[in-house]
């Protein structure tokens, strides 16, 4: 019997989907380009030292702190001091290469300050993947469970990496949870009109469609069926955390209070439901199933057009600084293209006699 490839590619996806967010975060809303004034010093020959805001520092620190860590994991047989380098290279190559766009954007900032946060970031994560791929302990747990739950090779590596990109970005607690649409509900000072009761079912189909659809694509990438029902309670769990830490944490104490509203809670109880069902059908009637939910979840904004293209509800935040627009931005681009993804995905590997058929 061969030997099962123990070397996984979801560093590779996980840097490269991460390094894509990157570059959407840093160069929205791609217009108006324009060249700089002629008097505008290049940014890296900008008086020193250069402006810079506490927060913004912050947050460039932590964003590339994930993609110095995947890009670390990328080499197979590198050593600990060559994994570093290359993901501080890598780093440093794409944030100047975002801040040189930047300086073409009118409504960007091109800094070094914002350069040198990036790079600290990006080297402060690769140190910890370096400290991680030193470990033969660590390595062989993680390999050991992700061949014991998961399916094997770039298939289950890219299901997985895609899984996690829905995962993180559940952490923006402006789009409640399993939904792609901004939450309007009235706010303090806010004057919007109470949601009726058509509103509150096409808010609940659309979470209960989005539940049903990545509840079966996490189905779909584990090895036996019998781990199904558990890993679709730890996802909702994990899920419901993620967005449950991010509005205490960002969101202003009274908007907190609504950032679960009846649709949501609603269409997440009978999404929950029809998934407890759903999970023991064959395996090509849950390709099937996970598909139209995923795509009807998406046509179900159809019914909320002013959700869909609602701007950005910094109003609820706590802070008021310009990465949140970004962060919302990207999310929310995110969460809108990942159910077409994640069904061509499913779909383009449907026909693959036995695909990961569970035991």
């Amino acid at each position: 019997m061969a030997t099962p490839r123990t070397h996984s590619r979801l560093p590779h996806f996980l840097a490269t989907l991460y390094g894509l967010a990157i570059v959407y975060a840093s160069l929205q809303p791609f217009s108006p380009w324009a060249a700089p004034p002629p008097a505008a010093p290049y940014f890296l020959l900008a008086p020193w030292p250069p402006k810079w805001v506490r927060y913004d520092v912050v947050t460039n620190f932590l964003a590339y702190v994930p993609f110095g860590f995947f890009v670390a994991l990328v080499p197979r047989r590198m050593r600990p001091p060559a994994r570093l380098a290359a993901a501080i290279a890598a780093a440093a190559f794409l944030s100047f290469t975002m801040e040189w766009l930047q300086m073409y954007l009118p409504t960007r900032d091109a800094s070094v300050a914002d350069l040198l946060a990036n790079t600290g970031g990006a080297t402060a994560g690769a140190a910890v993947a370096v400290a991680f791929a030193r470990s033969d302990a660590a390595k062989a747990a993680i390999a050991a469970a992700r061949q014991r739950w998961f399916l094997p090779g770039t298939v289950g590596d890219l299901g997985l990496a895609l899984l996690a990109i829905w995962v993180a970005v559940q952490v923006n607690p402006g789009i409640p949870l399993f939904a792609t649409m901004y939450d309007l509900a009235p706010r303090p000072g806010v004057s919007l009109p109470e949601p009726d009761v058509a509103a509150t079912l096409v808010e609940g189909a659309h979470s209960a469609f989005q539940l049903v659809g990545v509840g079966l694509f996490l189905a779909l990438l584990l090895r036996e069926r019998r781990y199904v029902a558990g890993a679709a309670l730890l996802l909702i769990g994990a899920a419901a955390l993620v967005k449950g830490m991010a509005a205490a944490l960002l969101l202003k104490p009274a908007a907190w209070e609504n950032w679960l509203t009846p649709g949501v809670s609603l269409g997440v109880a009978a999404g929950s439901l029809l998934l407890s069902m759903a999970i023991w059908l064959p395996r090509p009637a849950q390709v099937t199933l996970a598909a139209i939910a995923l795509l009807s979840s998406l046509l179900a904004t159809l019914f909320a057009p002013d959700l869909v293209y609602a701007r950005a509800p910094i109003a609820l935040f706590n802070r008021s600084y310009g990465h949140l627009l970004n962060f919302n931005g990207l999310t929310h681009t995110v969460l809108l293209l990942w159910p077409a993804v994640a069904s061509v995905f499913l779909l383009a590997l449907a026909g693959r006699p036995g695909w990961g058929e569970p035991t």
